[in-house]
Formats: C-alpha cells, sequence, structure tokens
C-alpha cells in the first residue's frame, strides 16, 4: 500500500493538478493506495504521524508537494527505519529534488517509485531552538537547510506576501527569491553573534549576513550556497558571510547561482557535525524555508539516523 500526502496547493493550487495526472496513471496500473490532501500548516505532520502510528510494518509514504511539505512530513515520521519515502516534486523551488537529480516529470517520478532502481539514504538536519524564555526548547528537522539572517528574511517575507503566488500562475515563482532578495540585501539588519563549531572552536563575528547549515548543496530555488555539500556524510555543510559592505554584496549576489561566492573574502564554508549559534539579539530563524520565528540561541546536528528514499 502506497500513502500519497499531497499538497493541493502548492506552486499556487497546481499541486492537485499534478497530483490528477499521477492519480490516472494509479488507476491504470491499478496501484493499491490511500490519499491525504494537507489543510493547513503542519496538517501533514499530522498525517504522517498517523500513517506511522497504523501497525508496525514499513510505510511506504509518498509525498507530493514542495520542500515544505517534505519539511512537515520528515517532522512525523517518528522512526525512519519503518519508513520508505518517495517524492514527487510540485513546488516552486523543489531544492530537494533538484539536488537528488529527480525527474521533473510527475509520472517518470512515479514510475521510479513504483520500481525503485535504488534507495538513497539521507541526512536530515535537526535544530534544536532555545529562546531563553523559559519555554522548553523547541526542535525541529530539516531535509535541506536552516539558515539565520538573510536568507531567513527572505522566508519571512515569501510567506507573508503574494509576490511568490502571483509569479508561479506563470511558472516564474522561483524569481520572488530573486526580487526579495534584492530588498533584503539592501534593507535587513546585520547580526552580531558567535559560533562554536563541533563543541570546541568558537569564533566571534562582526556584521553576519548569514549563517546557513546545509544538507543538501542548494537552497532557495538552485542558489548554490555550499557547492561542496554532501547529503549522506553525516554532517552539516555551514556557509557564513560576513563584514562586507552592501555593495559588495549586491556584487556577490548573483555569484550564489554558480557556486562563485565562496571565493570571495568574508565567505566562509567549511564541514562539521554541530554547530551552536548565539546571536547579541534576536534573529530571523528559516528551516527549509518555514519561519518559526525570531531566536537568539541555537543548536544544529544532524539526525542519528538517515532517511530511505526510492529513487
Amino acid at each position: 500500500m502506497y500513502h500519497f500526502i499531497v499538497n493541493p496547493h502548492s506552486r499556487s493550487k497546481k499541486g492537485i493538478e499534478v497530483w490528477n495526472v499521477v492519480q490516472r496513471e494509479l488507476k491504470n496500473q491499478n496501484v493499491p493506495y490511500e490519499v491525504y490532501y494537507t489543510r493547513n500548516v503542519l496538517h501533514a505532520t499530522e498525517i504522517a504521524g498517523q500513517i506511522c502510528s497504523n501497525g508496525s510494518d514499513v510505510k511506504k509514504i509518498i509525498i507530493l508537494g514542495g520542500d515544505g511539505t517534505v519539511n512537515e512530513v520528515i517532522n512525523g515520521i517518528p522512526d525512519f527505519d519503518k519508513v520508505l519515502l518517495g517524492y514527487i516534486p510540485s513546488g516552486s523551488s523543489n531544492d530537494l529534488a533538484r539536488s537528488l537529480c529527480l525527474p521533473k516529470d510527475p509520472l517518470e517520478s512515479l514510475n521510479r517509485i513504483l520500481s525503485p532502481r535504488n534507495f538513497k539514504y539521507v541526512d536530515i538536519g535537526v535544530i534544536s531552538i532555545d529562546n531563553t524564555m523559559g519555554n522548553p526548547i523547541q526542535s525541529r528537522k530539516f531535509a535541506v537547510s536552516t539558515g539565520t539572517g538573510f536568507d531567513a528574511a527572505i522566508c519571512e517575507e515569501i510567506l507573508q506576501t503574494n509576490l511568490k503566488s502571483t509569479l508561479n500562475k506563470f511558472g516564474l515563482g522561483k524569481f520572488s527569491y530573486l526580487i526579495v532578495a534584492i530588498k533584503q540585501l539592501l534593507t535587513a539588519p546585520f547580526l552580531q553573534g558567535t559560533v562554536t563549531i563541533d563543541g570546541n572552536v568558537t569564533k566571534k563575528y562582526k556584521d553576519i549576513l548569514l549563517i546557513t547549515s546545509m544538507i543538501h548543496k542548494f537552497e532557495g530555488g538552485g542558489l548554490k550556497l555550499v557547492p561542496s555539500a554532501n547529503p549522506t556524510d553525516g554532517k552539516l555543510s555551514v556557509c557564513i558571510v560576513s563584514g562586507l559592505s552592501r555593495g559588495k554584496l549586491l556584487f556577490l549576489l548573483p555569484t550564489l547561482l554558480f557556486g562563485k561566492h565562496i571565493y570571495f573574502k568574508g565567505v566562509e564554508t567549511f564541514h562539521c557535525k554541530t554547530l551552536e549559534i548565539h546571536t547579541e539579539l534576536p534573529a530571523k530563524v528559516h528551516v527549509d524555508g518555514e519561519y518559526p520565528g525570531s531566536y537568539k540561541l541555537f543548536n544544529i546536528s544532524c539526525f542519528p539516523k538517515q532517511l530511505r528514499i526510492m529513487n
């Protein structure tokens, strides 16, 4: 039995069109399946939890949505050993699909899932947020990336405006990130703070534009933030940009498309097991493009178990 978790509103409600194509093929092939439609934020997390709690057999869960839907689903899976995950991308960014070289054609993706050539074991990150307000520490897994500063500010604005949904109607949704990026690059405040790497090396940074921890090399619709990121090595791939003027940052922005920003002074990339970030003021945070809020202290690492993806 295949369990399809479908976000019908992905890519400005084009997700349901993709699902209709997939569903016809499932019926043509007489494939047994159940479908669950997400209705609101975090509903996919709830659905995944319910699927996994029904019996002890290994569940085949197929996601039809974008990176945000993937994020919700992995946060609803209590035991990765009990799940085989499939992914049919229907979002506007699809950075996970891009990294895994998944087909853009939904029927080709479906056929790979129904007759997988192999299983890819990929790392999953986890961020633990201490809001220092007396509330319990919050933890959330991520499939692609988590970041603070510039990229988080972009995600927050994208989620609050209609720009992305408007451009999605013309198949140009990923350009919303570029438009908002230029605005945020000119207006977003710089951060001040410290970073502790693998629990023993602490560095202080001034005028931080962003600190981003990657599992895969792409985020933001194809920006190659850490070109050397390996989603199977059990490590975070980190990019820190600091100490640059806004004029230099504008010059730097186009190089993100090709991963050439790493050669500029003020850009640092490295790989590590754990990362602790402490900013002087609350900083915006994103998790796979979702925006949980602003915080001053958080720890990031790889989840102990890898996720099996049918590919």
